[in-house]
């Protein structure tokens, strides 16, 4: 009798566990809801499920709307620097940031040979590779990590009579699905300025254009190699001129944006690092080598101005990591910030810094720190690094966005 009870008791479960799968899938709006609450990675694979989930999750209004809701969790960076000579490819290494990759779930495309990073945006990488028929011409591609999907979106000559300059990515899920990739190059230059022309790709169309506006010219210094994205505009740091070159889509123009101001003392503000994180656009100015302190400042909605958003002291963490500092004789601080991400809550900001032998995560907010790992094998810390080199960081995210 105990037996048969049992049985009887494992049908009605079965039956239960049936009839609320059922009412589940009946459900669109249930169903809808339960997705949303998924990390990313998971629900791309969940489009094999049924034709009913991938039309769902595939949808440009779930993707919009699962954005505004996941905040662009960040799982990890992707830094690349000087490295010994005869260090193998890659030329980058992952750090995780809240334990993601631990366990060996590193982005796969680290295994591509001779892969060369372009830009990061928000889950969309853009990288180059040499082409496979032809060395002498170089393939870009647009990739979502997470999916593993990708796509050839140009083939260039290499060299090229034009110098290319930059390629960026613009791409804000929470405001659409599609994204731009734009390709900076030179049409000619002399020692004071470039002359630039500026191509624009819309995965809408999947079709290329050049900027509306013609040719433009911009300052020989302006570094093109770190562009940002936000608020419809990429950025580029030019700093003889204390500025931000940028181009606006919407406008279609190039335009630039004054730094702030900041007093000069016996060690003046420079600044080392800008980025977006949480949808705002920041930078990390220090007073190096002979002082620790920084301010991390946030520009207005509008691009009206700059302002701080905290003020800071990173003298504590001499003491947990002494290699940060040089021998009292010739005391020099020796670190540099490569990243700035928002925590869960909009006052939290954590600043990544690098310095001799570690990579280090630091909260502004209660002003505790953690060791991320060791600096990346065959990478070098140059002591002079405020003086033009620095570490390059890519922010690495999962999204939901088709290629």
């Amino acid at each position: 009798m105990g037996s048969e009870t049992r049985t009887r008791a494992r049908r009605r479960s079965y039956q239960a566990t049936d009839f609320g799968a059922t009412a589940v899938a009946s459900s669109v709006d249930l169903l809808v809801e339960i997705l949303m609450r998924l990390p990313a990675k998971p629900l791309l694979r969940f489009k094999c499920v049924s034709k009913q989930w991938y039309s769902i999750i595939s949808d440009p209004q779930f993707i919009i709307n699962y954005a505004q809701k996941n905040l662009k969790p960040l799982l990890g960076l992707l830094l690349s620097g000087r490295k010994e000579q005869l260090v193998p490819y890659p030329e980058f290494s992952f750090i995780s940031i809240g334990g993601y990759g631990k366990t060996g779930r590193v982005p796969k495309f680290l295994t591509i040979p001779k892969l060369e990073i372009q830009d990061f945006c928000n889950g969309l990488m853009c990288y180059s590779k040499p082409h496979m028929d032809a060395p002498q011409f170089t393939s870009y591609y647009v990739c979502n990590s997470a999916s593993g999907q990708s796509k050839r979106i140009r083939v260039l000559e290499s060299p090229s009579s034009k110098r290319l300059m930059a390629v960026n990515l613009a791409f804000d899920p929470s405001k659409s699905p599609f994204y731009n990739v734009i390709f900076v190059s030179e049409t000619s230059g002399s020692e004071l300025n470039h002359l630039i022309k500026i191509d624009i790709y819309s995965s809408k169309t999947q079709t290329w254009r050049p900027s509306t506006k013609g040719l433009f010219i911009v300052p020989h210094d302006v570094d093109f190699g770190n562009g940002v994205y936000w608020n419809g505009a990429i950025y580029w740091y030019h700093r003889e001129k204390n500025s931000l070159a940028y181009f606006d889509f919407e406008a279609d123009c190039l335009e630039r944006l004054q730094m702030p101001l900041v007093s000069q003392g016996s060690y003046p503000m420079s600044f080392d690092y800008f980025g977006e994180s949480g949808g705002h656009l920041h930078l990390v100015g220090t007073c190096r080598p002979g002082t620790t302190l920084f301010t991390v400042f946030e520009m207005e909605k509008d691009r009206s101005g700059w302002f701080v958003k905290c003020n800071g002291d990173l003298g504590a963490l001499a003491t947990t990591f002494p290699k940060m500092v040089t021998p009292r004789h010739s005391r020099r601080y020796l670190f540099s910030p490569v990243s700035l991400f928002r925590g869960e809550k909009e006052e939290e900001l954590s600043i990544v810094l690098t310095m001799p032998g570690s990579v280090v995560q630091y909260n502004a907010k209660d002003k505790t720190s953690k060791k991320l790992c060791d600096l990346p094998k065959g990478f070098i810390f140059n002591d002079f690094m405020g003086q033009g080199f620095r570490f390059k960081s890519h922010q690495y995210m999962e999204t939901l966005a088709s290629i």
